[in-house]
């Protein structure tokens, strides 16, 4: 008898000749508005951390990224998340909390302490983020502090801390 039912979707490394790919995928996605973001500013003429950014593939195809950029949190070296994208086609099934889950285990594997990202708190609560409540939040550009979320790994420099100073990474 002949097995029909789909294979799950497995997660890899990103490649750099996944490069293209990823980069149409945010295009569909998001479009041009993707880069008036304030997020965006901490990745502008950066290279993302290759090494703990991951794809999800399906059939040979690229339906879903997850990226990494060094960023500094109160002095302290950290993770932007971002961004994470799934294919519209395939939205829905719990992929993006899977590639999120998958990759935060592999920061945290890496010695990676604390994850930034600005989102909804809604979607990240389920694989552990949290808002950064009573904190003064100083962000490049403007953002909604409700959305600057976190996840900390092995410290306690934002749960420590009632100011929060989010820069990028030195050049």
């Amino acid at each position: 008898m002949k097995n029909n039912s789909k294979s799950e979707p497995e997660i890899r490394l990103e490649r750099l000749d996944d490069a293209p790919k990823i980069d149409n995928l945010h295009s569909e996605t998001f479009g041009p508005g993707r880069y008036t973001k304030s997020a965006f500013r901490y990745r502008e003429k950066r290279e993302h951390l290759i090494n703990i950014s991951f794809v999800l593939v399906d059939q040979n195809q690229i339906i879903g990224s997850v990226r990494y950029w060094e960023i500094l949190v109160n002095n302290a070296s950290a993770l932007l998340l971002g961004p994470i994208v799934i294919h519209p086609d395939h939205r829905g099934r719990g992929y993006g909390a899977k590639l999120i889950d998958y990759s935060v285990n592999k920061c945290n594997e890496a010695n990676h302490n604390i994850i930034i990202l600005v989102g909804d708190l809604s979607y990240y609560s389920k694989v552990g983020f949290k808002r950064m409540l009573g904190k003064e939040i100083i962000f490049a550009g403007p953002v909604n502090n409700d959305r600057v979320l976190y996840r900390e790994i092995k410290t306690n420099i934002i749960e420590d801390s009632s100011k929060i100073i989010i820069k990028r990474y030195p050049d």
